[in-house]
């Protein structure tokens, strides 16, 4: 399937400009359509039969593989999810921590580190470091910032791998050598990047990385994976469960629905056959359609919106402008307009779908690879008239 067959399986691009896949993205139909066949499948079976959970097991699988595949990595290193912070919080949640141990991050952070950094700091005494990071910040400047921030206390370094509020693109090679150069491990918050750019975590040296599958994927709500290196599945303690078990899942289950692997015992509730079905289904459509392909149409027209919107007198670019570290995400403040007002009057006015973020305070609009010149043109049309206006109630 090619980008333009990807945009027109999507009902969504008929009457509405769709610009915020960075929250969720619109699924195609093949996702749709595996989704229902799957449902009929299994409520024809019954969830729980031998049939059911032989479905579950062979779309558990393929979930697994296409997950490995497009992070080039084994299937036994992802454990399925029910999105990014549920990944994020195996992590967090399950590092044997110690008082006096040293957290890095950043100001910059999505929620799901954020809160859970501070949570660490007031249960279990982690020294908490949060760099200041400009939301344009150079490559170069922030591999420095982030080597020189890292000690003898630092256990692991904790990022999301673009910055959900600005698009700011991290350099997480030079972090990962620079974490594991003092001996901490890196926890990487993929939500904003999984199907909108290439991954190749051998290449990235991530130890950990968590991904959505909602979003740049084109999947299900409640779906989602982790990553965790080989070398550290038993490294880290399950929040919820033990141990233990993985074994006894293998003992009572899997005989009927195959072997089961070490991150199990991480999964702390079921998940929809179905949805994990569809999950696996976009992704296998993205990597048909190709990440590279995806990456370069979606960061030319990014790279459209950003330059034309700079040159807008009142519009502010509050987010990256070289390519080598942004992405699709453009983030934009217009002055006098609250980000939630102007998010509110595109709607109205013009059918435009996008997001107020809160720091840098402006309005996010992502930028897909199924999203068209034209529809770029029509959203720069539209701020350019809402500059020139002041909100009837602020």
């Amino acid at each position: 399937m090619n980008i333009a067959e990807l945009r027109d399986s999507m009902s969504v691009t008929r009457d509405t400009i769709y610009l915020n896949t960075g929250w969720a993205g619109p699924s195609p139909e093949p996702v749709v359509t595996r989704i229902q066949r799957v449902l009929d499948e299994e409520r024809s079976a019954g969830p729980a039969s031998l049939a059911g959970l032989r479905l579950w097991k062979e779309v558990r699988e393929q979930a697994q593989a296409a997950v490995a595949a497009l992070l080039n990595v084994d299937a036994e290193e992802i454990l399925l999810t029910h999105g990014t912070t549920e990944g994020v919080y195996v992590v967090l949640y399950g590092f044997p921590w110690r008082p006096g141990d040293e957290l890095v991050t950043c100001d910059l952070e999505h929620p799901a580190i954020a809160t859970a950094a501070a949570v660490l700091g007031e249960r279990y005494g982690v020294s908490i470091r949060k760099l200041q990071v400009p939301p344009d910040a150079a490559e170069a400047d922030m591999a420095e910032l982030f080597s020189a921030a890292m000690g003898p206390q630092t256990r692991m370094v904790a990022l999301s791998h673009v910055q959900y509020s600005c698009g700011l693109r991290l350099p997480v090679r030079s972090i990962a050598d620079a974490a594991h150069r003092v001996g901490a491990l890196l926890l990487i918050d993929g939500a904003q990047t999984a199907g909108q750019i290439p991954l190749d975590l051998r290449q990235l040296g991530a130890d950990f990385y968590a991904i959505s599958g909602q979003k740049w994927l084109l999947g299900p709500e409640g779906t989602g994976a982790l990553f965790v290196a080989h070398a550290l599945s038993r490294s880290l303690e399950p929040l919820l469960t033990t141990h233990s078990l993985a074994d006894a899942w293998d003992r009572h289950v899997e005989p009927f629905v195959g072997r089961g692997y070490p991150l199990r015992r991480f999964s702390a509730a079921s998940q929809n056959t179905a949805l994990v079905a569809g999950f696996a289904e976009a992704v296998s459509l993205l990597l048909e359609t190709g990440i590279e392909v995806i990456e370069a149409r979606a960061n030319d027209m990014a790279d459209r919106l950003r330059s034309r919107l700079a040159a807008i007198p009142g519009c502010s670019i509050t987010g990256p402008m070289a390519r080598d570290v942004s992405c699709g995400l453009v983030s934009v403040a217009v002055e006098g307009w609250p980000p939630s007002k102007l998010v509110d009057e595109l709607w109205t006015r013009w059918r435009i779908a996008a997001r107020a973020v809160g720091y840098p305070a402006a309005v996010r609009f992502s930028v897909a690879a199924f999203n068209t010149e034209a529809e770029i043109d029509m959203t720069i049309d539209a701020l350019r008239s809402l500059a020139g206006e002041r909100p009837a109630v602020i």
